[in-house]
């Protein structure tokens, strides 16, 4: 399947959704909790520019925007243009002015060296052509930059259960990756200082974070 077949079926899952994604008991129990986790263990600083890559209704990017306090800037970008327009309802209630929320996806990211941070939560295994993606992170990071991925782990049986049945009931979903999957597309696409970190979250869910830098100019 094409990247844009793929892509406009996530789109279309996720725009039917849209409304009531918040309440979900996925969201509440588990991604939220995830993706807070994840956050936690950024370092971020004052004046960072940071893209939430598949934000979704965008929690974690205003997560990211109050440790910002105002400064720099945070994009969160998905492709869903209903998820966008909650995320937008969403920040309506906060006085921030450094954050975007844009329609878009990985496959075309085109920042430039923009990015301190990149990261995606519990959406990668939506994603085609993953080692593309990888690579657009990379050019998007400013040298020294990170990424940050989180998503189910495919090293546990349950998950590689949840997998399989996520391939067959649901058409925007492509995949989930082992831990040296994730670990080879860092390599494959560069980024160094890579580490791979699995975590159970309880006695069902197994997650993985993986993080890699873009190496430094004066390498």
């Amino acid at each position: 399947m094409s990247s844009r077949r793929q892509e406009e079926y996530v789109a279309k899952e996720f725009d039917r959704t849209a409304s009531s994604y918040d309440e979900s008991r996925l969201v509440k129990s588990y991604q939220r909790r995830t993706q807070t986790l994840v956050i936690n263990k950024m370092q971020i600083e004052k004046g960072m520019n940071i893209l939430d890559l598949g934000c979704g209704t965008g929690s974690g990017t205003i997560d990211i925007a109050s440790k910002l306090e105002g400064t720099g800037k945070v994009i969160g970008l998905d492709l869903s243009e209903r998820m966008i327009e909650q995320a937008k309802q969403k920040l309506a209630k906060f006085k921030y002015n450094n954050v975007e929320f844009e329609v878009g996806s990985g496959s075309s990211l085109d920042y430039g060296e923009y990015f301190d941070y990149v990261l995606s939560t519990n959406a990668f295994h939506h994603f085609e052509k993953k080692e593309e993606i990888f690579s657009k992170v990379c050019k998007s990071l400013k040298y020294g930059g990170t990424f940050i991925m989180q998503d189910i782990c495919n090293d546990y049986l349950l998950m590689r259960l949840l997998d399989f049945a996520g391939k067959i009931g649901e058409r925007a979903h492509v995949g989930s990756s082992t831990s040296e999957e994730l670990r080879n597309l860092f390599l494959s696409t560069g980024f160094v200082n890579i580490e791979i970190e699995k975590i159970k979250v309880n006695w069902f869910w197994r997650i993985m974070i993986g993080k890699g830098d873009k190496q430094s100019a004066e390498r």
